[in-house]
């Protein structure tokens, strides 16, 4: 069975009293330098720095230089080597962390790379991180449309009888006889997907995708499961 973050935090902080520190001189999600160190002891006698599960040994090689000593407490699918004053994980196999190193998205026409994300975390700095997660809380509200827009069967339903529409134009009767919902089922979801960017009323009763309507929806389905396939089979390797 796994060991979980919370049961490794739990070690840590007995180890930590063991090592006779007290309650209030053991500290969770600790901040260092560019890093956050998972437990820590600290006291005017000694600093000692636990991470629970896999850490990279740049790190661990950073905290050494300050700290008296540093410890993982690994899941299962790592073993503990001592070293120094440093005990550093090894593991049997490569964190899947590891494995995304170096994978990017690209988004792009023809030759030209529109839009290229990494799916790392080691792939931006982190004046780079935090301006992308401070974009992603700026437009929080628009993304929580978009997610909801999509999160009921019925609504899923309309965008795909939508898409493989010819004209991809369906009335308000059509997405009632198509898929057998009643009137007020076509007008409460089609109401969420316009609110969320994929539909718009072209004529009265009738409605197509938005601008941003089929190529979102493309993305926010088809994309999206493509990349989690590849991802779990990543996984597995």
């Amino acid at each position: 069975m796994t060991t979980s973050h919370q049961d490794l935090t739990k070690e840590a902080r007995a180890i930590l009293v063991e090592k006779g520190f007290k309650e209030d001189q053991i500290y969770e999600d600790f901040g260092f330098m560019d890093y956050r160190i998972d437990v820590v002891g600290w006291s005017a006698d000694k600093k000692i720095a636990i991470e629970c599960g896999y850490s990279d040994s740049k790190k661990l090689k950073d905290l050494e230089k300050f700290f008296d000593e540093v410890i993982c407490l690994p899941t299962e699918n790592y073993s503990l080597s001592l070293t120094s004053e440093t005990r550093v994980l090894e593991p049997y196999e490569r964190p899947y962390q590891e494995k995304l190193v170096g994978i990017k998205l690209l988004l792009a026409k023809d030759d030209d790379v529109l839009i290229e994300i990494p799916l790392s975390t080691k792939g931006l700095s982190r004046n780079q991180l935090e301006d992308e997660m401070s974009s992603f809380e700026e437009q929080s509200n628009r993304f929580s449309k978009l997610f909801d827009a999509l999160s009921h069967e019925t609504r899923l339903r309309m965008m795909k009888n939508l898409l493989v529409d010819e004209d991809q134009t369906v009335t308000f009767a059509e997405f009632m006889r198509d898929l057998d919902l009643n009137p007020k089922l076509v007008w409460e979801n089609a109401r969420k997907l316009t609110e969320g960017g994929f539909l718009k009323k072209t004529g009265r009763g009738e409605y197509s995708f938005s601008e941003f309507g089929e190529s979102g929806f493309m993305m926010m389905s088809l994309a999206l499961r493509r990349v989690m396939e590849a991802l779990e089979e990543l996984e597995n390797i």
